[in-house]
């Protein structure tokens, strides 16, 4: 008995030590591409932090620690904004000193939900509210690492700026750092998003948003319904502003919006427009045409504000045309299909007072209502060509 409890048991132990060696103890082979898994867990980790926020504080903190980590030079100026300064090697060398390569992304993200952003991974695909906003401060704090293990050496000075506000914000001038000081004017910037890879802004418009609150009176009665007749009212007549400027102008109704809380009809609405296009005087002409509407049109029982809530200039392609030939030959080379678009840009702040700049999408996928779908696969492509552009716009 003694002798077949025995033989059982080595047969079991035999057999577990086999299957451990086979499959369930197998040690995991290593990632194909470790440098995208860390953006993408630095993209995680970002996301999950709240934003908006005073100064983008929390964001602004998790970037200020990992440049210190990596014994990188950087300030924190007084609107939360992160500059790094990484020096060239050759500067040093020959005291020669070339204009800077600025790289710029923003911290700031509107879609940030304390239960989607927690975030989630699947095989192909990372799910998370908010999640292309932080792929773009996780690709520079990428550009980081990789100078400071030495894996990226540009000829140039790189400047890697953290932005704490957006950059459409109308009442704030992002990069009035790089504009208005000779020493830090760049000779040519790359502006970093998540989305799309592949996407080639070769020709950016100016934009405007504009946003119409609309109150019901407190005089009125509760159950006329006269803030939701104002708001399909105004943007009746919006659209057909749309056909006075013919295809010089684009106007979008980007989000109509009445709530009410214990009232049967609402008592508080919003509508915000959107408009585009490269001509400058086309946009301001529509834009004081929208706004004399909103502000003089009478509506019984409703009171109404009107403010500017993000402006972007048309910018000038010409300046970019090298920039952007640079950008179509590197996807080329790493077969990324490239596709055109026209489109508003933070570049354009830089391209209309002549220094070339463009912006570049790290990821495929997709920007969803309660959350954005990355494709895995596709952020190490967007890894190799923002390295390849830095080199070759550094050198």
């Amino acid at each position: 008995m003694n002798n077949l409890l025995t033989a059982l048991k080595n047969a079991l132990q035999q057999g577990f030590r086999t299957l451990s060696g086979s499959l369930f103890l197998h040690r995991p082979r290593k990632s194909a591409f470790p440098l995208a898994d860390r953006i993408l867990a630095d993209a995680f980790r970002l996301g999950q932090l709240p934003s908006p926020t005073e100064q983008e504080q929390v964001r602004a903190v998790f970037v200020a620690e990992r440049l210190q980590a990596l014994n990188l030079p950087h300030t924190v100026d007084g609107s939360g904004n992160i500059l790094a300064r990484l020096h060239s090697y050759k500067d040093i060398m020959t005291d020669v000193t070339y204009e800077p390569l600025l790289v710029f992304t923003c911290l700031v993200s509107d879609r940030w939900n304390s239960l989607e952003s927690l975030g989630r991974l699947e095989l192909q695909y990372a799910r998370g509210a908010g999640l292309a906003d932080a792929l773009g401060p996780a690709a520079l704090l990428s550009l980081a690492e990789a100078y400071a293990s030495g894996r990226l050496a540009p000829d140039r000075e790189l400047l890697l700026f953290f932005s704490a506000r957006h950059f459409d914000d109308p009442y704030s001038d992002s990069f009035s750092l790089f504009t208005g000081d000779p020493r830090y004017r760049p000779a040519a910037a790359i502006g970093v998003q998540g989305f799309m890879l592949g996407f080639l802004t070769s020709h950016t418009l100016g934009s405007y948003r504009v946003e119409l609150g609309i109150t019901e009176d407190e005089k009125q009665k509760g159950d006329s319904n006269a803030v939701v007749n104002a708001l399909l009212d105004t943007a009746g007549r919006f659209r057909e502003l749309v056909k006075s400027p013919g295809g010089a102008l684009r106007l979008y109704c980007r989000r109509i919006e009445a709530q009410s809380s214990f009232s049967r009809t609402p008592l508080e609405g919003v509508l915000e427009l959107d408009l585009e296009s490269a001509d400058k005087g086309a946009l301001d002409g529509a834009l004081e045409t929208i706004r004399n509407l909103a502000e003089n049109s009478v509506f019984p029982g409703v009171k109404k504000s009107f403010r500017v809530v993000s402006s972007i200039p048309p910018g000038d392609p010409s300046v970019s045309e090298g920039l952007t030939r640079t950008l179509s030959e590197l996807m080329k080379e790493l077969k990324i299909k490239a596709e055109e678009e026209a489109k508003p840009d933070p570049s354009s702040f830089l391209s209309a007072l002549g220094i070339p700049a463009l912006s570049v999408g790290i990821a495929s996928g997709r920007e969803g209502l309660n959350r954005d779908t990355v494709e895995i696969a596709s952020i190490e492509k967007g890894r190799q060509l923002l390295e390849r552009l830095v080199m070759v716009l550094g050198g």
